[in-house]
C-alpha cells in the first residue's frame, strides 16, 4: 500500500511539473507572438521546468501529490501589456495557458487510446511497465483537465480573470481589476480553504466539478482513433 502511494505520488508530481512548464511556456510564446518579448528575454520561453518552478509552489506540489491532489503553482510569466500589439491581446496571452493544458489532455487521451488498442497488445510489455504507462497518462489527462478548468475560473490571479477583464467594456474592466487589486489573492484563497475545511461544498465545487466533467465529455466525443 505504501509503495502504491509512493508510485502514484511520483506520477502526480511529474505530470503536474511537466504540465505547468508547458502552461507557462505557452503564455510566454503567445506574448512573444503578439508583440511582447519580456518573457523570452528572461528565459521563460522554454519547456524546461526548472525555469518555471517556484520554490514554495514546488514544495506544495510535492506535498500534495502524495495526498492525491494537484495543488501548487509555478512562477507567473512576466507580460508587459503595453508592449503587446493591441491591449486586448492580453486576453489571448492569458487564455494560452489553459488552452495548452487542454491540448495536452487531448494528446494524452489520444495516446491512451492508441496504447490500449495497438501498442499494449502487440508489444507484450511486462504488466508492471504497462500499468505504469497507463497510470501516468490517466493522471496526465486528469491533471491537465483540472489545470484547464481551474485556471479559467474568473478570479485573480487565475487566467480566467485576466481573460474576462480583457473582454469586458472599459469601465467594467477597470472596476473588475480594481476590486482584485484591493483584495489580492484573498478571495481565491478563501474559496480554496473553504473546500478543504468546511463540511459542505463551496462555490469552487459548483464551478470546477461540472466544468471538469464537461471538458472530459468533450474529449471523449472529439478525440478519435482507428479501432
Amino acid at each position: 500500500m505504501a509503495n502504491e502511494s509512493l508510485r502514484l505520488g511520483v506520477l502526480y508530481f511529474v505530470a503536474i511539473i511537466l504540465s505547468l512548464a508547458f502552461h507557462e511556456a505557452s503564455h510566454a510564446l503567445a506574448a512573444y507572438l503578439l508583440g511582447d518579448s519580456t518573457a523570452k528575454d528572461r528565459g521563460r520561453l522554454s519547456l524546461n521546468p526548472l525555469v518555471h518552478l517556484d520554490t514554495l509552489g514546488t514544495i506544495m506540489i510535492a506535498f500534495m501529490s502524495f495526498q492525491g491532489m494537484g495543488i501548487g503553482w509555478a512562477k507567473p510569466v512576466p507580460v508587459d501589456i503595453h508592449s503587446l500589439k493591441k491591449r486586448r491581446y492580453f486576453g489571448w496571452v492569458s487564455v494560452a495557458g489553459p488552452l495548452s493544458n487542454l491540448l495536452l489532455a487531448a494528446l494524452g487521451f489520444q495516446f491512451l487510446a492508441v496504447f490500449q488498442t495497438f501498442i499494449a497488445p502487440e508489444w507484450s510489455l511486462p504488466s508492471v511497465f504497462m500499468f505504469l504507462i497507463l497510470d501516468f497518462f490517466k493522471i496526465f489527462v486528469l491533471v491537465n483537465i483540472a489545470l484547464t478548468a481551474f485556471n479559467l475560473i474568473p478570479i485573480y490571479p487565475l487566467d480566467g480573470a485576466k481573460v474576462l477583464s480583457s473582454i469586458l467594456p472599459g469601465n467594467m474592466s477597470r472596476q473588475f481589476d480594481a476590486f482584485f487589486l484591493k483584495s489580492g489573492a484573498w478571495p481565491l484563497l478563501f474559496l480554496v480553504v473553504w473546500e478543504w475545511f468546511l463540511p459542505f461544498p463551496g462555490p469552487l465545487s459548483f464551478i470546477f466539478g461540472p466544468f471538469t466533467r464537461f471538458l472530459l465529455q468533450v474529449l471523449e466525443k472529439t478525440v478519435f482513433w482507428i479501432s
